[in-house]
């Protein structure tokens, strides 16, 4: 965003003309670096199945446990769910597919094209289990090195600019190459003036963790957005507002993800009090912090497969939010 412009994969815009945005989406993607085996012969099964009907159930309460369910690569089928998104007045998508989850810049600026949605590409370094096998080799300022050249220039062997540095992985209790790639992108946001996106881990005290960290870089809180908060925070409101108060970005994007982790033993926040909390957050004055998506990244998550697709914040949310007064 140096120079007051939005880098998409088509080239600059100036912010007013971005439009409608879902912060934090997956067009392409491949999270097998998630994937979970089952312990029972059936769920192994079940686990090279191919996502259907029949087995959506089991995938929705095992969704790491399912190989198809973490991949999706065709472009066509990304074309038909985001010109769903399209035709409910969306016009913009912020795609964070980086580093360790199967980035394809190319193929985002095709979709990009096919649509007509305006699309911004992440860049950077996602959770540990994700990384290369010559990361520990690597240093912050080789890494800072890359992620520079991912915005100046292109991300990998393309010409298409990364807009945005995130989603940067971070685990719960920080993985030392996580906490490098921190560093990194806090020092690539300085030289490139590009926005930082964190997946903080799983713990209410990530995300503080994680903005400290950028904060003793020289980052500027108001130029990061910590993602999944509805998630780490569940409910505390007083959280919510802490955070806020740093000028940090509170991305509420896993709206229809309703669902229950069976390995886990958890139960993702429900939509409900997603709106709940953001009316809240919106009637204490905290209306320019809040960002909102759907984080599609399991297949489940598509209208193909059963899902809500990228269109549900629109379609869904926005008169629920509008009926609290938001």
């Amino acid at each position: 965003m140096a120079n007051q412009q939005i880098i998409t994969v088509r080239g600059a815009l100036a912010p007013g003309e971005l439009g409608a945005t879902l912060i934090h989406e997956h067009l392409l993607f491949d999270l097998n670096c998630y994937f979970v085996e089952p312990q029972d012969a059936r769920g192994r099964e079940l686990a090279e199945e191919p996502l259907q009907l029949r087995n959506l159930g089991w995938v929705r309460r095992n969704s790491m446990s399912s190989r198809h369910n973490l991949q999706m690569l065709e472009e066509e089928l990304a074309v038909s769910e985001a010109t769903i998104y399209r035709e409910a007045g969306g016009q913009a998508i912020v795609d964070q597919t980086i580093n360790g989850i199967a980035p394809h810049p190319e193929g985002l600026r095709r979709i990009s094209t096919a649509t007509g949605l305006h699309i911004v590409a992440g860049c950077g370094y996602y959770i540990y289990p994700s990384h290369p096998p010559d990361m520990a080799g690597k240093t912050v300022e080789g890494i800072t090195d890359e992620i520079v050249g991912c915005v100046q220039r292109g991300i990998g062997d393309s010409d298409v600019r990364a807009g945005l540095i995130g989603e940067i992985g971070a685990s719960w209790p920080l993985h030392p190459n996580e906490e490098k790639c921190l560093h990194a992108a806090a020092r690539a946001h300085l030289e490139t003036a590009a926005p930082i996106s964190i997946h903080p881990g799983q713990s209410p005290h990530a995300p503080m963790q994680v903005l400290d960290l950028l904060r003793h870089e020289g980052v500027d809180p108001e130029r990061v957005i910590m993602s999944h908060v509805d998630a780490r925070f569940r409910g505390d409101i007083d959280l919510y507002r802490h955070l806020a108060d740093t000028g940090c970005k509170l991305s509420f994007d896993t709206f229809a993800r309703d669902i229950y982790y069976a390995h886990l033993g958890r139960q993702h926040p429900s939509d409900n009090l997603r709106v709940d909390l953001i009316a809240d957050l919106v009637r204490h004055g905290y209306l320019d912090s809040i960002m909102v998506a759907q984080d599609c990244c399991y297949r489940m998550d598509l209208t193909a497969f059963g899902g809500y697709g990228y269109a549900h914040i629109l379609e869904h949310i926005v008169p629920r939010l509008r009926a609290q007064g938001v």
